[in-house]
């Protein structure tokens, strides 16, 4: 029988692929309840009743339900003695300093009976902040972000353009410097015959709090007419166009000014293409294969040229193949790694 697992969220692609239904079986497939707003516990308990799953399994997306909520949320899988797991993606680590995320994070780690991390660093990150945990810490890498039949399908007929570079930007956030990416990029005459793909959702002209005009919104759809710029902008952005979009491009820009782990890491892996990314964050670990560009010092005045520099030693490199079917033994490994854990977390459960 597969471990009944309640996933928050499930329907994002890097959890979707566990939901095999030998192993591991989604109570809640292709949903996103703390995005959906379905996190009060009546409701958790209406939809799936206690007896329906053996564990709960946060990933992420859980900052965007207000503090206390989420603390009542996980009041409440306690007090129906469901073991948590949190496998910690994103963390305060790398963020801008104060960010509230932070105290989504230490509740996380005081009520989750189980902690995974996706990389050794980030293991070592939580120690040394929030002190040792219940429990061992299990590394568990993430895998892959987008099915291996699903590129082998797609890829055909399609070929790496060694001009096209690609931004996955999807939802603007906090912790990504598009703008200066995208301006830079335009100014470095090597690239001149090099087209940026960027991939978004529709932006508002209007500051959500004043409706005053977002001049920063506004500077980035100038930067949108300007013929070297490839517009895909869709308010639900389709797996496969993302897909096609990777397998299409020379390499993908990740301008993070803070992060952890990144998906779009190992989309890259997937569809084989060369990553720009700044160093932080632990993506070397994730893929050693990744070019990166310093941002630690926090001499701002030299980012452009360190960017544009590992922009130019990307573009000089060779294309990459994708992953295709060579990434599914991987995935086995890590099912199974997982199901270890659930095994372990429900037996010592059962014992209290």
């Amino acid at each position: 029988m597969p471990f009944k697992i309640l996933s928050l969220p499930a329907r994002h692609p890097y959890m979707r692929k566990f939901n095999d239904g030998v192993n591991i079986e989604f109570v809640n497939p292709d949903t996103d309840l703390f995005s959906q707003q379905q996190y009060d516990p009546e409701v958790i308990q209406a939809k799936y009743p206690p007896e329906s799953y053996n564990i709960v399994h946060i990933h992420f997306s859980f900052d965007v339900v207000p503090i206390d909520r989420f603390r009542n949320l996980l009041e409440y899988f306690r007090s129906v003695q469901k073991p948590i797991i949190w496998t910690t993606h994103s963390l305060e680590c790398q963020r801008i300093k104060g960010y509230g995320n932070g105290e989504y994070q230490k509740l996380l780690f005081d009520y989750a009976d189980k902690l995974i991390s996706p990389t050794e660093g980030c293991k070592k990150y939580i120690l040394e902040k929030y002190g040792k945990h219940k429990r061992d810490i299990d590394v568990i890498p993430l895998g892959f972000m987008i099915s291996p039949g699903d590129v082998e399908r797609i890829k055909k007929g399609i070929s790496k353009d060694k001009n096209l570079f690609t931004i996955l930007i999807a939802d603007f956030r906090e912790n990504r410097e598009v703008i200066q990416s995208v301006i830079n990029f335009l100014q470095c005459s090597t690239l001149n015959d090099c087209k940026l793909q960027l991939i978004y959702k529709p932006i508002n002209p209007y500051k959500s709090s004043t409706n005053d005009l977002n001049e920063v919104m506004i500077t980035f759809y100038e930067l949108t007419q300007n013929p070297r710029i490839i517009n895909v902008s869709l308010p639900f952005i389709p797996n496969e166009l993302i897909t096609e979009a990777f397998l299409k491009s020379h390499a993908i820009i990740l301008p993070y000014k803070w992060g952890t782990h990144s998906g779009q890491i190992e989309q890259a892996k997937d569809c084989g293409c060369h990553v720009v990314v700044t160093d932080v964050g632990y993506y070397k670990e994730q893929w050693d294969k990744i070019n990166t560009w310093s941002i630690a010092d926090n001499k701002v005045e030299e980012f452009p040229t360190r960017y544009t520099n590992c922009l130019m030693e990307v573009y000089k490199k060779e294309p990459l193949k994708p992953a295709g079917y060579s990434r599914q033994e991987e995935l086995q490994r890590i099912i199974q790694q997982h199901v270890v854990v659930y095994k372990n977390l429900i037996s010592t459960h059962e014992q209290k």
